[in-house]
């Protein structure tokens, strides 16, 4: 089974975001119901292991702040947020990092960049909120119309 830890994301202003920047940035928006923050992609594996363990789920708010893109590739909303989930879990089930930990919530998986996308991106770069933490063992299923997510156990 596909698995990943994240925080679900509730973004009452998601459909401004994309209708905004959708006529600049071309490509495979993330549905509003399955945005979230990725603390660990596990992969394929039993998910039986990843809830016997407990993790310590901060009572602070996570911040938002920004918008930013990983190259011409994501477009994504900054997370101030330290990687103290990443690390737990990564010390409890014997896993690493192939990269930094980068806290983030992917909007769109671009395509194509048209003229302008700069200064649209601009209106985003000072947005500002805080949502809940909390933290759940996820199941993708890949399909044709794009994943699945299904949260299987909470933390």
């Amino acid at each position: 089974m596909r698995l990943f830890i994240a925080t679900p994301v509730t973004l009452p202003i998601y459909g401004a975001i994309k209708n905004d920047l959708s006529k600049y940035i071309k490509g495979k928006w993330v549905e509003g119901w399955n945005l979230h923050l990725t603390h660990k992609f596990i992969g394929e594996d039993n998910p039986e292991k990843y809830k016997a363990a407990e993790l310590k789920i901060p009572s602070s708010k996570l911040k938002i702040n920004g918008i930013g893109m990983f190259g011409n590739k994501i477009l994504y909303l900054k997370a101030d947020a330290d990687d103290g989930i990443n690390k737990q879990i990564n010390e409890k089930f014997g896993l690493q990092n192939d990269k930094p930990f980068v806290p983030h919530i992917t909007l769109c998986r671009i395509k194509e960049l048209k003229d302008g996308y700069k200064e649209a991106l601009k209106k985003w770069e000072n947005i500002n909120f805080e949502i809940p933490i909390e933290v759940y063992l996820y199941k993708s299923t890949l399909t044709k119309k794009g994943p699945v997510y299904e949260k299987i156990h909470k933390y």
